[in-house]
């Protein structure tokens, strides 16, 4: 296909696939990171599990190394075997090791139980325990010489044959005082066989079904005191390899991976423990997470097969969909300028459409332009001259351009005038004012069309005309209600606002335009108002009549004191007055009676800044030049309002400046004079030639406090200086401050430092000898 060549490539196809895709990885990933979030959890599983059981481990050792323990404190105290324990006599020594040979066969757990008596120096113990008894006195023997610091009480490894291959039995040992070397006394041995705790261990890993693991229990050096297999050459490796992390381990239970010879292991370890003995387990990583992996491997091979068939569903699917725009791509002509903006084919049957919409579309523009602009002319004409327009020559026009206005009949013209028309084009662009107008002109001749004969013309100068004609039971009374119909559709779809004057009814085009001339003065009684009314020629009767241009002399001079005085109530309610007062004038009166207010705010201001030290700055030719530019009266009554706040505003800014530099003068004064005995506030006004009252309020509102109260501060600021620098009484020094009364001056200064005139001198020549 030609098409392509412009293309290249399908790509519109090829985002099909590529989305069809992109859901096939987001299941991929979705299952990779199930298969993590398992792993995970299996572990913490297995971390749990393995925490578990070194507990319970470590609770049997510690429950059986009780138990011992006991037995060993019972049998060491018991008077029964005091002649084993420390009787002189042999024969009755020897008679009561059947004793301890029942207690060991009533244990599963005791290998033999031992007494050195030191009387006789020599070992008594118990008789089933299958191994000679010299053998095994000669290894206690050894032992107590050569550990001379064994703790009481504690399970401690006993090689027995002496092969050094491994721990035979746990020896527990319990003798008087605080150490064994310290003591000459008698000796119980109770000697444990590991197999028991070694079984229990083994049980415990069945039950885990974790047979296959190693379980060790090491001594404080790493040493085997037990294993649940046997220690091969690659175990005992893999143990000299794990113990060094354990021991640099701050941690009591504790797990983490170990690799050794290719592998990895699972270690878990709990230290610490009775003896320093710590419990290690090592598991072979791969078996624990053995149900994950091959859960993995599943997942692997469902999710390829399912990748496959979503694949081959895909390309299916966007064949399917992309068929029929290959159908459209072969109907489109090839083009040998291509088309450079089409990035796939959408856009270029996109582009093809929209280029034959466009040579349709101008078509039609250039056949109604041309009749359109010929049409406007002849309205235009109408309006302008409907007078010289012969009857031959309109019917000509209404039959050639199809103009819908009847020749006689009720008839009414409409001057339509954008709102704010200024601000409007300010804030839309030059382009606005058309567009809205052209909006206005179109959504509002289908409104009319509904009862009347309409036509619209655009004059360029800000305004509309409709002509309207009534047909059949129409009547052009209503015709109001057409246009706030208008208005309100307009509003709500382009937010913008327009007055309409509409004519009184006529019977003939040839008076069209003397009441366009009438109609068009109507418009601007927008003024009185307001934007967006529907302006009949009832409306403005009463102010076409009216003969009044000069605002009323008591609204111009209460504005003018509301002004001097600084009463913003009273000049906005004389303001608010002349609004109303001039409402009633004519339009050319209204507008002469709104710059004679501009002349009064004007003359008012240069008054005022006469005798002002700090005078108003207001520009007056940007007030005129707003009022002039008004279209109502509210806006025009907002502009001078606006005009007086900012004018009354500056004067009080002034006013504040003043009262802030009276306040300063004031304390400068007090400063200087305060020594003075007849310095007061009427002293101080007659030098400043001001009203005392007045002057005791502003400085009271600039500072906060009155103006006695400075003369005191500075004169008690004064004393307190003198009591510390100079050797004068009391006395001197008040009357050097300006004081007169000796009462009067201690109360003042006692109640500002909380000590008399004396104490604070002494208090600080204290300080300074200090």
């Amino acid at each position: 296909m030609n098409v392509f060549r412009t293309l290249r490539t399908r790509k519109f196809l090829q985002r099909i696939l590529l989305s069809f895709m992109l859901v096939v990885v987001t299941l991929a990933v979705t299952a990779y990171l199930l298969n993590v979030n398992a792993r995970g959890k299996v572990l913490s599983l297995q971390n749990d599990a393995d925490r578990k059981l070194l507990t319970q481990i470590n609770y049997n050792i510690e429950n059986m190394n009780g138990i011992v323990k006991d037995l060993a404190v019972s049998l060491f105290n018991d008077d029964e075997l005091i002649a084993l324990k420390a009787g002189a006599d042999y024969k009755q020594s020897v008679l009561k090791i059947d004793r301890l040979d029942r207690t060991v066969a009533e244990s599963p757990y005791l290998h033999a139980v031992a007494f050195y008596n030191p009387n006789q120096r020599r070992f008594f113990s118990s008789l089933n325990h299958g191994m000679d008894n010299n053998q095994l006195y000669a290894v206690l023997d050894r032992y107590l010489k050569d550990h001379q610091d064994v703790p009481k009480l504690q399970l401690m490894p006993l090689d027995l044959d002496g092969g050094g291959t491994g721990i035979d039995v746990f020896g527990c040992f319990l003798y008087d005082g605080p150490a064994l070397g310290s003591v000459n006394g008698s000796v119980l041995i109770l000697t444990v066989k590991p197999d028991w705790l070694l079984d229990n261990v083994k049980t415990l890993n069945k039950l885990a079904d974790r047979e296959k693991d190693l379980l060790l229990v090491t001594d404080g050096d790493g040493n085997v005191l037990m294993s649940s297999e046997p220690m091969t050459q690659s175990r005992q490796e893999l143990k000299n390899g794990v113990m060094p992390r354990i021991a640099a381990s701050a941690g009591t239970l504790e797990d983490f991976v170990y690799r050794h010879a290719g592998k990895k292991y699972k270690v878990a370890y709990l230290g610490k423990g009775m003896n320093n003995w710590r419990i290690v387990s090592i598991r072979d990583y791969d078996s624990v997470l053995g149900n994950v992996n091959r859960m993995k491997w599943t997942e692997i091979g469902v999710m390829l097969s399912v990748v496959l068939f979503a694949v081959l569903l895909s390309v299916y699917f966007s064949l399917r969909l992309y068929r029929p725009v290959g159908r459209l791509l072969s109907l489109i002509p090839d083009d040998p300028r291509g088309h450079p903006q089409a990035k796939d084919e959408l856009m270029l049957i996109a582009a093809n459409y929209m280029g034959m919409l466009d040579k349709l579309k101008g078509l039609e523009r250039e056949q109604a332009s041309k009749r359109n602009i010929a049409k406007v002319y002849h309205l235009r004409s109408l309006l302008g001259g409907s007078e010289a327009v012969s009857e031959a020559e309109f019917r000509l026009n209404r039959e050639q351009y199809g103009i819908d206005i009847a020749e006689s009949g009720t008839l009414r013209l409409a001057v339509v005038r954008l709102d704010r028309r200024e601000a409007l084009v300010a804030a839309s662009g030059d382009g606005s004012e058309a567009l809205f107008s052209f909006a206005i002109a179109n959504i509002g001749e289908e409104l009319l069309r509904r009862d009347y004969g309409c036509e619209y013309a655009d004059m360029k100068d800000g305004h509309l005309v409709f002509i309207v004609s009534g047909t059949g039971d129409a009547r052009p009374e209503a015709l109001g209600e057409r246009f706030r119909e208008l208005q309100a559709t307009i509003a709500s779809y382009y937010r913008v606002t327009f007055t309409v004057a509409l004519s009184r009814p006529f019977g003939h085009y040839r008076d069209i335009s003397r009441h366009y001339a009438l109609t068009l003065r109507q418009s601007d009684y927008r003024m009185v108002l307001g934007h967006g009314a529907v302006i009949e020629p009832e409306d403005i009767e009463a102010n076409e009549r009216s003969d009044q241009y000069r605002i009323p002399g008591e609204l111009e001079k209460q504005l003018i004191e509301g002004l001097k005085s600084g009463d913003l109530a009273q000049a906005t309610d004389a303001i608010e007055r002349w609004q109303r007062a001039i409402g009633e004038f004519s339009f050319e009166n209204m507008f002469s009676a709104l710059l004679q207010m501009g002349m009064t705010l004007s003359n008012t201001l240069g008054e005022i800044n006469q005798f002002n030290l700090n005078p108003v700055s207001v520009d007056l030719h940007a007030i005129n030049r707003r009022l002039v530019g008004t279209e109502t009266l509210d806006e025009a009554r907002d502009v001078l309002l606006s005009v007086v706040r900012e004018m009354l505003e500056q004067r009080q800014s002034g006013k504040e400046d003043k009262n802030r530099l009276l306040a300063d003068t004031i304390a400068e004064i007090v400063d200087k004079h305060f020594a003075d005995p007849d310095l007061n506030v009427q002293k101080i006004a007659d030098m400043l030639k001001m009203n005392p009252v007045y002057l005791g309020q502003v400085y009271k509102a600039q500072s906060g406090e009155t103006v006695v109260d400075r003369i005191n501060t500075a004169r008690l600021a004064q004393a307190r200086l003198l009591l510390e620098q100079q050797d004068l009484t009391v006395s001197d020094i008040m009357e050097r401050v300006g004081f007169g009364n000796e009462s009067y001056f201690y109360r003042l200064f006692k109640r500002r430092y909380s000590v008399t005139p004396k104490e604070y001198r002494l208090k600080s020549a204290i300080e300074r000898n200090t």
